[in-house]
Parts: C-alpha cells; sequence; structure tokens
C-alpha cells in the first residue's frame, strides 16, 4: 500500500477509534431529572442545590414559591455530577444532603427525620 495511502487509512481508523470513544455520563444514560417530595406536616420554605464542587448554595430554586405538604416539585439538573441539597422548612428546620450521586438517586424526600433519597 503507498503511504499516502496508508496515512489516509490511518487517518480514518484514528477518527472513527474517537467516535468510538466513551461519551459523558449524561449521554449514556445518566438521568438527572430529580424530584422533591414533601412528606412532613410542615411548609417547605426554601430549597437549595448546587453540584457538590460549588461551594455556596446558590439561590433558593423555589423562589417565591413553596412546597406544601405532599407536593413534589421535579427538575433536571444540569450535570451528572455529585450535588448538595438543602430543604427548610417554614418553622426554620434545615435538613441537608451531601455528595448525592444523581446518576443513582431520582428522589430526595423531606421527611419529620430529615432528608432521605432513592
Amino acid at each position: 500500500m503507498p503511504f499516502a495511502r496508508r496515512l489516509g487509512f490511518l487517518a480514518t481508523l484514528s477518527l472513527l477509534a474517537g467516535s468510538l470513544a466513551p461519551a459523558p455520563a449524561a449521554a449514556q444514560g445518566c438521568n438527572t431529572t430529580v424530584r422533591f417530595l414533601n412528606q412532613t406536616n410542615r411548609v417547605v420554605q426554601q430549597l437549595y442545590y448546587n453540584p457538590s464542587s460549588t461551594s455556596n448554595w446558590g439561590p433558593d430554586r423555589l423562589g417565591a414559591n413553596v412546597m406544601r405538604p405532599g407536593q413534589v416539585y421535579s427538575v433536571r439538573l444540569s450535570q451528572a455530577a455529585p450535588y448538595d441539597f438543602r430543604f427548610v422548612l417554614d418553622n426554620g428546620y434545615a435538613a441537608e444532603a451531601r455528595r448525592v450521586n444523581v446518576c443513582a438517586v431520582s428522589e430526595l424526600i423531606a421527611t419529620p427525620q430529615g432528608l432521605r433519597w432513592r
């Protein structure tokens, strides 16, 4: 095989190999949608979440809204990365969950005993 032809063949193989490289986690089936459930008898006044690599909570994600007992709030997170979450109830009680793998967790539940996830 002539050198130029061999070079073209190798370049094509290289491109094909690159296209077979692993895709980012979100493209490999990581569903970053998380449902927040309020299973307390209190109102969730504030909800915070950010990637764990961020050093602050950022804005209250509920804004002017609240989550009444039994309400659900769903969001699709922007990154397939560990996240930190914080609920604040109307009586000031706060519960946190840190470094939650959002690829493995689909629900965060505010309970009278704190936060749990599944």
